[in-house]
């Protein structure tokens, strides 16, 4: 069996998982100092309230104790039963078995007994009362006075509470047999706990445990639940018969069972230790807890019909098993990415808008939002998938979004209504996660906006700013804080959703963009790196866009005396595509124009605002490096490849490759400015490097409409680029050549 041991939950997720199910007031905890002496000597536990809510994560680790009043302003999700009394495992948990099989017995702080029943779902706190007061009559009669009925929990009013297990190596839950539970096969008793047959096997021991699988294989394959297989042999106290198994997943054992209520009951009964087949079956169709009498029930089949396999003889070695795996047969049925926007967007995925503040984030986060709602196409992408959107502006009023929208309308295209676009402002405060020392966890606006988003089905949901939705004690420097903020609250949306989460976000100010050789380039490592904050927050984005400022030097240098429109500089952002985990991204920067839009009021005015246009400045850019490019591929034919051809000779025939470094060093001195002493060598080697490397490595379209890289020489060979990222500095870059044996065919 396993045992459980302190702080066994120290994790985020199993702490809020905890906190979702011990609900309670948040105002107040009881919290438990150790222990101090009473009026007449004896120890007794000195406990007093605070005024704070419960951190589940020191009260797992076993720093701070404590408890919690489960009447939550009239509702509950749990009760519990204290019983003051020290009573063997197996014989309680038999005994509360009987009363409700919804019960888990823990092991209370004291050494003795908390009966814990859980209603998964919040419910009216008096109908869990009523329903607590029934079992806490049901353990009177077996315990008297035991039962200590001042900590019967919930209770109608006034400031109660209840010590909350999981604080000590101690205060572990018990199966049915009376084996103490680890933290995972509690849960998974917790979450089948509406399923008995299959709630039992959490910590089943033997005998049995072979004939009560098959059942269980066979009620689940009847409940359309078979994937839950593997779960309950995880579930089962070390269960290592791999074979079994895979008679009942491949040959399927389990098939010609039909179980009923009747074999159910008598399995549980064999399991529990009752003397008679008769205990409360949780009912579907009412919802309720009912006695079903087995004799009375004549359909399914008995336990006694399942036969127990021959148990081999234990192996000296430990079993432990195979890791399951999937062969990739080649045989599989492929099927398509489920994107929104192709390159851009996802489903189940957080897209990322980066850049400045004031670069127009914001702008194009409202034209995206309405294309995804309307189907417009955006910037020559279409939109492949439709759905309501839900923008979250947290700096901008519902009168800007309004305005924006509207601006997007005229710009794009109309909405013909069939998809709808809400909205939140800086009216509207949201905060979605609440950030502690230690923890993080969902606020009651998270779990409002899952309900608005099931409500409304919204399939899109956009942020803006991201920092602006949390609350507490957060870093976005701290990796730990912004992995948590973006893997266990932002991208759960996008996956309930079957849709995608884009968040706005701001950037250092590194440049995106570089020349050389007055060829503009795109630097999309640094487009990347901009984003502001930790590391963890690109890595866990799918897709990152960042917009780029157009800045007066680029401006002047290449595109100012093309555009004689009047429009200068400022006018002009670039779009890059920084990372995408699914496709190539764009190598190339997409610059778009803010044009003004008038957008009408109610008082017969105007309010101007800006939207993003397409321009022909990336056409511009793209002619300007295909001239340097053709350049660069003239200047390597004339000048550097008798050099490089030289320097193969000196390496002789056996030779295929020389480092571009020594053809570098062979062509400075060629240069006609390496005697300037004005000009450093290194400037002009790092110039030379630049033109070899574009010239041997770029591409040329040819006649049939392929493209090759590299240099056809005379003598046979092509000249080719390649690099070794094995190697490091300049030793990883190599000009390289292979026969070009049409070329020699010809010359023949």
């Amino acid at each position: 069996m396993e045992n459980g041991a302190v702080a066994h939950t120290n994790s985020d997720v199993d702490t809020r998982i905890i906190s979702e199910i011990f609900k309670c007031r948040t105002d107040k905890t009881l919290l438990w100092d150790g222990f101090k002496k009473d009026s007449k000597g004896r120890d007794i536990k000195n406990q007093y309230w605070i005024n704070a809510a419960v951190d589940f994560v020191l009260h797992t680790k076993g720093i701070k104790k404590q408890g919690g009043c489960l009447n939550r302003d009239g509702y509950a999700n749990c009760a519990v039963v204290d019983v003051d009394k020290d009573i063997d495992a197996k014989q309680i948990c038999r005994e509360a078995y009987r009363i409700d099989p919804l019960i888990i017995m823990f092991k209370s702080p004291s050494g003795r007994w908390h009966a814990w029943k859980f209603y998964h779902q919040d419910q009216d706190v008096k109908t869990v009362i009523k329903d607590i007061k029934r079992i806490e009559k049901e353990f009177i009669k077996l315990y008297g006075k035991d039962i200590d009925v001042d900590k019967t929990q919930p209770t109608p009013g006034g400031l109660t509470g209840i010590n909350f297990p999981f604080s000590s190596d101690e205060q572990y839950p018990y199966s049915p047999q009376g084996h103490r539970l680890s933290w995972k096969k509690f849960l998974f008793k917790y979450r089948f706990q509406h399923h008995p047959l299959v709630a039992i096997a959490a910590g089943l021991t033997e005998p049995g445990r072979h004939k009560t699988l098959c059942l269980i294989a066979a009620y689940l394959e009847k409940k359309d639940m078979f994937q839950h297989l593997d779960e309950v042999v995880d579930a089962l106290d070390d269960f290592t018969d791999t074979a079994y198994v895979n008679r009942i997943k491949e040959k399927k054992i389990h098939a010609k069972y039909d179980v009923g209520p009747d074999a159910i009951q008598v399995r549980i009964a064999e399991i529990v230790g009752h003397e008679e087949p008769i205990i409360k079956i949780y009912n579907e169709e009412t919802g309720k807890n009912e006695s079903i009498d087995f004799e009375a029930d004549a359909q399914g089949v008995t336990a006694a019909d399942v036969e127990d396999p021959p148990i081999p003889e234990p192996d000296l070695k430990e079993v432990i098993g195979e890791l399951e795996l999937f062969e990739h047969t080649g045989l599989e049925k492929i099927k398509p990415r489920p994107w929104l926007i192709s390159g851009w967007l996802l489903e189940k995925a957080l897209t990322l808008l980066v850049g400045q503040p004031g670069v127009g984030k914001t702008m194009l986060m409202h034209m995206i939002g309405y294309a995804l709602a309307t189907g417009n196409p955006i910037f020559g992408k279409d939109i492949l998938k439709r759905g309501n959107v839900l923008i979250v502006a947290a700096e901008e009023t519902l009168n800007e979004i309004d305005i924006r929208l509207t601006a997007a309308k005229m710009k794009m295209g109309k909405n013909d209504g069939r998809f709808n676009i809400y909205k939140r402002g800086l009216e509207q405060d949201l905060k979605l996660v609440k950030f502690s020392k230690d923890t993080a966890l969902k606020t009651k606006q998270y779990k409002q906006l899952e309900n608005s988003i099931k409500n409304k089905n919204i399939k899109y949901i956009i942020l803006d700013p991201l920092i602006n939705f949390q609350s507490g004690n957060y870093n976005e420097n701290d990796n730990q804080n912004m992995d948590a903020y973006v893997k266990q609250f932002l991208i759960p949306l996008a996956v309930n959703m079957k849709g995608a989460v884009i968040a706005g976000h701001h950037t250092n100010k590194i440049s995106m963009v570089s020349t050389q050789d007055n060829e503009l380039l795109v630097d999309n490592q640094n487009a990347l790196m901009a984003a502001r904050g930790a590391s963890s927050l690109i890595g866990a984005a799918r897709f990152v866009l960042a917009l780029q400022p157009m800045t007066k030097k680029l401006w002047d240098s290449h595109f100012k005396q093309h555009i004689k429109d009047g429009s200068n500089f400022v006018h002009y952002t670039g779009l890059i595509e920084a990372k995408s985990n699914y496709n190539m991204i764009a190598d190339e920067i997409s610059w778009l124009k803010k044009d003004t839009i008038q957008v009408p009021t109610d008082d017969g005015f105007t309010e101007s605002t800006g939207v993003y246009a397409t321009t022909d400045l990336n056409k511009i850019t793209k002619a300007k490096n295909k001239l340097k490019a053709a350049e660069n591929l003239a200047w390597c034919k004339s000048h550097a490849l008798p050099t490089v051809q030289k320097l193969f000779n000196i390496a002789g025939d056996e030779a295929d490759q020389i480092t571009l470094n020594s053809v570098v060093v062979e062509l400075v001195p060629l240069e006609d400015d390496a005697g300037d002493d004005n000009i450093s060598e290194s400037k002009i080697k790092t110039r030379i490097r630049r033109k070899l490397e574009n010239g041997f490595g770029g591409k040329v379209e040819t006649k049939d409409g392929f493209q090759t890289e590299g240099i056809t020489a005379d003598d046979g060979y092509n000249y080719w680029l390649k690099r070794d990222h094995s190697k490091s500095g300049s030793a990883k870059v190599f000009i390289t050549r292979f026969i070009d044996f049409k070329k020699r065919n010809m010359n023949r």
